[in-house]
């Protein structure tokens, strides 16, 4: 479970437009959230949580997001059935897209003779 924190709706208009269809009876394509997110300015520190329950074989995962001014955009609450000694959590960050240079511009020193 999911949940984008008022602050998260208010910066990031990709958000906003899910917040009238948030009834549950379709999911939400929320792929790109942290995308939309940093398009909007916003810097991102994640901390994930990962802790065994007591007496079973599963283990709570909690991850929250918060910008760059200490403000909450995203809790996730996720338990999952663990019965193996490793969790294993792989997180990758899409590639920036390069800026295309100004023609006739070079970024690079030119060599001295």
């Amino acid at each position: 479970m999911t949940s984008f924190s008022a602050v998260a709706l208010a910066e990031v208009e990709e958000l906003a437009r899910y917040r009238d269809r948030a009834d549950g009876t379709a999911a939400a394509q929320l792929r790109r959230a942290y995308d939309w997110m940093r398009r909007a300015g916003l810097t991102l520190h994640h901390r994930d949580a990962i802790t065994r329950l007591p007496s079973t074989a599963s283990v709570r995962v909690t991850r929250r997001v918060h910008d760059q001014y200490a403000r909450p955009l995203e809790i996730t609450d996720l338990v999952v059935e663990a019965p193996q000694d490793a969790l294993v959590y792989e997180f990758t960050l899409p590639g920036r897209t390069p800026m295309p240079a100004t023609a006739g511009a070079s970024r690079r020193t030119p060599p001295t003779e």
